[in-house]
């Protein structure tokens, strides 16, 4: 398995991605590579690709945030595996590339959320050492310094 970050100029081989892992989603079904293009020029964008050979097996994306006090978190917004890519370590790569990642560019915390009702990505980011929010939204927490 390879990670691949995407970079200013991959938005067609971004959008390729899309459309193996999440075909139905509205990246996947751009005509035109402004958009993607766009998002990878933003400093504060990431966008990761996993791929077993030539075969996409899943993406992660999320962006930066710098607080007024200055700290830099990043925040894991996307995470899908192609279902026949499933429980092989993709998904557990994808999220430890984009916290060294993370750690790279100088955050000091990482966190996603996920829906209450999705216990094997509940089981993945606690197995990974996610601090739980108690209450609210199924949020994971991580220190990175």
């Amino acid at each position: 398995m390879q990670i691949k970050e995407f970079v200013v100029g991959d938005g067609e081989q971004l959008v390729a991605l899309f459309a193996e892992v999440l075909p139905d989603s509205p990246t996947a079904l751009l005509a035109a590579l402004d958009e993607p293009e766009s998002f990878l020029s933003q400093p504060s964008s990431f966008a990761l690709g996993a791929y077993v050979g030539e075969s996409a097996a899943g993406l992660a994306w999320g962006m930066q945030m710098r607080s007024p006090s200055g700290r830099l978190t990043t925040y894991l917004h996307e995470l899908d595996v192609h279902e026949r890519w499933r429980r092989r370590g993709i998904g557990t790569a994808l999220v430890t590339e984009a916290m060294s990642l993370a750690r790279r560019t100088g955050s000091t915390k990482f966190w996603l959320s996920t829906g209450g009702h999705n216990d094997v990505a509940q089981a993945l980011y606690a197995s990974l050492g996610g601090g739980r929010k108690p209450l609210g939204d199924v949020n994971y927490w991580w220190d990175l310094d």
